[in-house]
C-alpha cells in the first residue's frame, strides 16, 4: 500500500469521526464517574467555633492521604480505560469505517497490561523530560511528546508489549520526523483552542461546563483518530513492521 500524505489521514480522520460519534462517549463517560468519585470519597473538612468565636478549618491528615491514594489508583484506571476504548476504536474505525463500544471493551481486556507498562515508561520519560525543561528552553518536552505521540497506539493497536511501543514510537518519529512534527504542532493548536473555549464555557452554569467536556471529547476523538491513522498508514506502508492481528485500514 503506498503512504499516505497526512493531509489524507487529516481528511479521513474527520470524515470518520463523523460516522462515528460514538468514539467520544467513554471519554465523557469516565469524566463523569471520576468527578463524581472525587466529591464522594474528597474528605469534608472539620469546621468548628473556638470559645472566643474563632472559625477554624481542620483537615484529617490520614483521611486525606487515604483518600489521595484511592484517587490516584481509580484516576490510572481511568486513564488505562480511556486510551485502551478510544485507541481501540479508532483503530477498529480506521480497518472497518465503523466501531462500537465492544471494541473498546475487547482492547481493554486485551491491552490493559500493555498500556499501563507504557504508562510507566511514559511517566518516568516526562519527568526527566520536565526536569530539562529549564535548560532545554522547553525543548525536551517538545521531544517528549513528539517521539512518544505513537506510544499508545502501539501498545493498542499494534499489540507491542510495554517499552517496544515506545521504542517503535521512537523510531517511527525518527524515520518520519517532519510529518510527526507537522502533526503534533497541529494537534497542539487543537487542544489548546479546545481547552480555551472549554474553560469559557464553565463560566455558563450547568451547560457551560457539559457542553466544555463533549468538545474536549471531540477533539481529543479525532486527534486519536489522526495519531492512529497516521500509526495504521506506516503500517500499512510498510514503514512500520506488523505486529499482531495481520489487518489494513480502510481506503483513504
Amino acid at each position: 500500500m503506498v503512504e499516505q500524505p497526512v493531509e489524507s489521514v487529516f481528511s479521513r480522520a474527520w470524515d470518520l469521526l463523523q460516522r462515528n460519534w460514538i468514539i467520544i462517549v467513554p471519554g465523557i463517560v469516565i469524566g463523569i464517574i471520576m468527578g463524581i468519585l472525587r466529591t464522594v470519597l474528597t474528605p469534608a473538612p472539620m469546621v468548628y467555633t473556638t470559645v472566643g468565636g474563632t472559625t477554624v478549618v481542620s483537615h484529617n491528615i490520614g483521611a486525606s492521604l487515604l483518600s489521595g491514594v484511592i484517587l490516584a489508583c481509580l484516576g490510572l484506571l481511568a486513564f488505562v480505560a480511556t486510551q485502551a476504548y478510544t485507541t481501540g476504536m479508532a483503530g477498529a474505525a480506521w480497518m472497518r469505517g465503523k466501531t462500537d463500544l465492544a471494541d473498546g471493551a475487547a482492547a481493554f481486556q486485551r491491552d490493559a497490561g500493555n498500556i499501563i507498562v507504557t504508562l510507566i515508561g511514559v511517566i518516568v520519560l516526562g519527568i526527566v523530560a520536565a526536569i530539562l525543561a529549564i535548560p532545554t528552553i522547553g525543548l525536551s518536552m517538545l521531544v517528549f511528546f513528539l517521539f512518544l505521540l505513537y506510544a499508545f497506539p502501539s501498545a493498542i493497536v499494534g499489540e507491542r508489549p510495554g517499552f517496544s511501543a515506545i521504542s517503535e514510537s521512537f523510531r517511527i518519529t525518527m524515520a518520519r520526523f517532519v510529518p510527526t512534527l507537522i502533526l503534533g504542532i497541529l494537534i497542539f493548536i487543537m487542544s489548546f483552542i479546545a481547552g480555551l473555549i472549554g474553560a469559557a464555557l464553565h463560566f455558563i452554569p450547568f451547560l457551560g461546563p457539559i457542553v466544555g467536556q463533549v468538545l474536549v471529547q471531540i477533539v481529543v476523538a479525532y486527534t486519536t483518530l489522526v495519531v492512529v491513522g497516521e500509526y495504521l498508514n506506516l503500517r500499512a506502508a510498510g514503514a512500520v513492521p506488523p505486529a499482531g492481528p495481520t489487518q489494513t485500514p480502510a481506503p483513504l
